[in-house]
């Protein structure tokens, strides 16, 4: 919420005072203060209130001039999007070789705005003071319209028409922006344009400094005082920057809290504003709610380093299920983590594809770290599952199992067995899955005490199934590697 009042601190007179009251306030402040301390303009706050000048970020939007701060730090915010300082550094050189000519014509012609202000100019390598001359006259111009229109810049948060207006009829930001000619009655309540509510501020325009200068672009909205927001968000900023640099997804901040991602280490809202999916252009804001029980389940994972690490080299690729359908194994993940929910539909449906096709060892090596996952999550909600004696047997008699297949050379048996317990999961034919088990049991003369539990509630225990089939896959993967290591030193 904005309110105009005077106050006056250290001297200094402010008519403007904003709170975090919702995201995109929270959003605004973060953006601000970036520009404010950037640009060495006068501000103050106290507690959840942030002062300031409103003649230092609103401008009429009739001239350049009028928004030189607001551009010069978009300048250096989004450097890496500015094709004319590309041009600046690279012509600060002494020398030239082909490449590097044959770089600058292309930075020259790289968007609408470039073309326009070095419109038949080519850079032959003796005219670089020309160019540099020309990136100085049309610097704010150049700001401007690359950072208006760039997919990351201020295009990718909100309606470029809105672009540096004052404050208007309906909120300037994407998915919150309507077309009040056309849609006025259907925006009202009960039809009624005259019952709509609506807030937009010239400070939204300040919003995409706060957000993450990444593909999926994240603001952290801890919004119980501002200098939790700065401290959160700042510290975001840098771990993705630092931690990341090439792969900065949102996804892989929560499997590193090992690696020092504790910036989100209690309950608290985030939003993400993504640019496209495979269907397009995506215009809505997401919002989740990260839950303390998420966040214990993302710490449990990331307190073993080397599984961490495997994890995001595993889950970081796509699973194809047919040819028009893959599965974003990360993805569902963290959000099965951060909705408290198991993933034994997941697991079911990379277990289709496992056993029921040529075996492959990524699928595999998969399957096991999602049960293994799926077992932390069970754990959070219900107790420690691990510890359990059901749970222990289930390991123990899948280990005994394989080494009956092995002592009687029925080793092909185990794949079977795999292949027939996983269907009647993808199934959900549970009935059977006792029968297997139940004819398993007699064959090798294994106990499986564990039963018990499957036969009660096999919904409430189906994480036994998972770790019993798991089990087979990892002893039987042992005792292969064994026998392997045991035939190279025979040799």
């Amino acid at each position: 919420m904005i309110s105009i009042l005077e106050f006056e601190e250290n001297s200094v007179n402010y008519n403007r005072r904003i709170e975090p009251s919702d995201w995109r306030y929270s959003a605004a402040i973060v953006g601000m203060v970036r520009f404010f301390k950037e640009r060495n303009i006068p501000y103050t706050i106290k507690g959840r209130y942030l002062y300031y000048n409103f003649e230092d970020v609103c401008n009429d939007g009739k001239d350049f001039e009028g928004d030189r701060e607001y551009f010069l730090f978009a300048e250096k915010w989004f450097s890496d999007k500015m094709h004319h300082n590309v041009v600046y550094k690279k012509l600060c050189r002494e020398q030239f070789t082909e490449e590097a000519i044959k770089e600058v014509n292309e930075k020259l012609s790289a968007n609408v705005v470039m073309k326009k202000v070095f419109k038949g100019i080519k850079f032959d390598g003796t005219n670089a003071e020309m160019i540099k001359q020309l990136v100085d006259e049309n610097r704010l111009e150049l700001i401007s319209n690359t950072f208006c229109n760039a997919n990351s810049g201020y295009k990718k948060f909100i309606n470029t028409s809105k672009y540096r207006s004052e404050s208007g009829d309906v909120c300037r930001l994407l998915g919150f922006c309507v077309d009040t000619g056309r849609k006025t009655k259907s925006i009202g309540f009960c039809f009624d344009k005259d019952s709509r509510t609506f807030n937009d501020e010239v400070e939204f325009d300040f919003i995409p400094f706060a957000f993450s200068r990444s593909g999926s672009s994240v603001f952290i909205n801890n919004n119980t005082s501002i200098d939790y927001l700065l401290k959160a968000n700042d510290e975001m900023e840098y771990f993705l920057s630092e931690k990341f640099e090439e792969q900065k997804t949102w996804n892989s901040i929560f499997y590193s809290y090992s690696e020092g991602a504790g910036f989100i280490d209690y309950d608290v809202e985030v939003i993400i504003k993504n640019t496209e999916t495979k269907d397009g252009k995506k215009e809505y804001y997401e919002s989740m709610f990260v839950r303390q029980n998420a966040i214990t389940i993302f710490e449990t994972i990331s307190k073993n380093s080397d599984f961490s690490e495997s994890l995001k080299k595993v889950f970081n690729r796509q699973v194809k299920i047919s040819e028009n359908y893959k599965i974003n194994v990360m993805e569902e993940v963290t959000n099965s983590i951060l909705n408290e929910l198991s993933l034994d539909d997941l697991i079911e449906r990379l277990m289709k594809v496992e056993y029921n096709t040529d075996s492959n060892t990524y699928g595999t090596y998969c399957l096991s770290r999602l049960i293994y996952i799926n077992k932390i999550i069970y754990e959070t909600r219900e107790g420690n599952m691990e510890k359990t004696p059901e749970f222990k047997g289930s390991s123990a008699a899948a280990s005994q199992v394989v080494q009956y297949f092995i002592t009687n050379r029925q080793e092909n048996k185990i794949k079977g067995y795999q292949q027939r317990l996983a269907n009647t999961l993808i199934s959900k034919d549970y009935g059977r899955f006792i029968e297997i088990m139940l004819q398993l049991s007699s064959y090798t003369e294994v106990p499986f005490v564990f039963m018990h539990k499957l036969i009660q509630d096999f919904e409430a225990n189906k994480n036994l199934a998972y770790n019993f089939i798991n089990s087979l896959i990892v002893s039987s993967k042992r005792k292969d590697d064994t026998q392997e290591g045991g035939k190279s030193n025979e040799k």
